[in-house]
Order: structure tokens, then sequence, then C-alpha cells
């Protein structure tokens, strides 16, 4: 399913959590790896590090404690390469996706010890969101240790009824059948964190669930025929029981259709679910930008 496997490496994530995942899946898929890591290098009018160490130092410095670092995990992988460049992280990272093919990006959630009382959640990981924004291939984003993404059995779709959420069923479908695993369509009925949606109170939230599983029967009951599935929904805060309903369901993965209101695609937002869902703790979070896909 995969043939070339991009993973954002830097030692701000632990070796356990996105690594251990991108390694596991070259080896499941037989694919290619390229290591990727940007030198946060900049400068002013003034000075810049070049006038103390040369550029092309700095970047074979980092390819060369990239290479020992994941030494022993490389040694069975042979067709991978270490891409190290200066600059922008996202920016580099979309041109090599882009011009290299890649068809997956895995990406963890960077854990730094410095306290940012100035970021806020749903604010933090902009380069995850860019990225996510502007490539055509899923992205993976891994926060626990020991991921078992090689050897997925349960799949959380989160679905809103969007097109693009249609479009991410449809590889959320190519996933479960390469890994011959169970397919769950979930759908949260939002009841509003703030501005609480009248509603939903004015009957038994039963005649609601009901009704969505009935439309989740109807819309997507044909492309499901070949795939052990089953359908659930109830109602709460989206991205809250996203999570809730992975972890009780002992999910190996969520997969999410990434997209958003905002005019500004490539910023991320207060209050975007895929975001949340993909940095908070729990399994993998496969994050798939809408493309016209046809299964249904």
């Amino acid at each position: 399913m995969f043939k070339k496997i991009l993973l954002a490496a830097t030692p701000q994530i632990g070796i356990g959590t996105a690594p251990k995942a991108a390694f596991d899946l070259v080896r499941r898929h037989g694919a290619e790896l390229v290591l990727y890591h940007a030198l946060p290098i900049c400068g002013d009018p003034w000075s810049s590090f070049e006038d103390v160490v040369p550029t092309e130092q700095l970047v074979e410095s980092a390819r060369r404690k990239i290479a020992e670092l994941y030494a022993d995990d490389l040694k069975d992988i042979p067709g991978h390469t270490i891409r190290v460049v200066a600059g922008g992280a996202h920016e580099q990272l979309l041109k090599i996706i882009h011009t290299e093919g890649v068809d997956l990006v895995v990406m963890g959630h960077h854990r730094s010890a410095m306290v940012r009382p100035d970021r806020m959640w749903g604010v933090v990981d902009t380069t995850i969101r860019k990225v996510c924004s502007n490539v055509f291939c899923p992205v993976m984003v891994v926060t626990d240790e020991g991921p078992r993404v090689a050897d997925v059995k349960r799949i959380v779709m989160a679905t809103d009824f969007s097109t693009p959420s249609d479009s991410a069923l449809c590889y959320a479908i190519q996933v479960a059948r390469t890994y011959d695993a169970h397919l769950d369509i979930f759908h949260v009925m939002d009841i509003g964190q703030n501005c609480p949606n009248p509603e939903y109170y004015m009957q038994d939230m039963n005649v609601f669930i009901d009704r969505i599983k009935e439309r989740m029967a109807r819309r997507y009951g044909k492309a499901l025929e070949c795939v052990s599935h089953s359908f659930e929904c109830w109602e709460g805060v989206p991205y809250a029981e996203i999570i809730k309903h992975a972890r009780w369901s002992e999910a190996d993965l969520v997969i999410m259709a990434q997209y958003s209101s905002s005019e500004e695609l490539a910023k991320s937002f207060i209050g975007s679910t895929v975001i949340q869902v993909a940095l908070s703790p729990g399994c993998p979070s496969l994050i798939v930008n809408y493309r016209a896909r046809v299964c249904m």
C-alpha cells in the first residue's frame, strides 16, 4: 500500500513514537524510507550562523547524528535516505513530498521541557497542519510509545458526512482491506461546547442516534460490503468523543479528513477537531487530505 514513507525526524520526538511507527510500516510494506530534518537556521542583517560555521558543515553534522541515532533500526532497511535541509521546515518538506512521490508522511508531537504559556491548545505544532493542508498523501501523527501500526486490527473512521469525509472513508476502506481490519464508522452529534444546540433537547437523543445510523447505512453501505464494519454515533464535543471512542474500542488507528472552514488553510486554529485528536495521547491518527476517490 505504501511505496515511499517519509519520517519527519527530530530529537524532540522519542524513538519509540513516530520513528518506531515509520520503521514498522516500512518493513511491513517493503517501502523506501526518507528521514527528513530541517535545521532552523536563521540570521539577521548583522550576523548569522554562517559567520561561525558553514551551513554545509551543520547539515552534514546533523545527517551524521541522525544516522547514528537510528543506526540499529536502519540496519534492515536498505532503501533509506537521510535528507537534511536548512531553512523553513514545512516549505522544504513539501518540496520533497511532491518531487519524490511520497505516499505517507509520519510525524510526531514535539516533546519539550520548555513551558510555553503563550501557546494555546489547538495552535501548537503548526507544521503538522501546514503539511496536512498542502499534500495529497495522508499524514500519520504518532504521540504514544509503541503504537501497533504494523498490525492494525481495528480502525475508527470519524465522519461528519462532508465531501472530504467521504473521500477519507474511501481511503479508510482501502486501509481496512490491506490489513483485514474492522472499520468502525463513527459520528459525533456536536452538542456545542459554548453554544448548546437546542435541537438535541427537544426529544429523546436515541431518535437522533437511530436516524444518523440509518443515514450511515444508506450512504456508505454499498462501499462497505466487503469490509467488516459497524456504525456508531452519540452526542458530545467531537474531538473528546473521538478520542474516547478510540480508547474504549481499543482502536489501533483513527482516520479523519483534513479540511477547515478557515479561509487560511495553512494556519492552525482553536477548535480544530483533527489537530486536537491527532495531538492527544492515544493511538496514531491518519489525516487524509481531500482527493477525488471513487468507492461508493
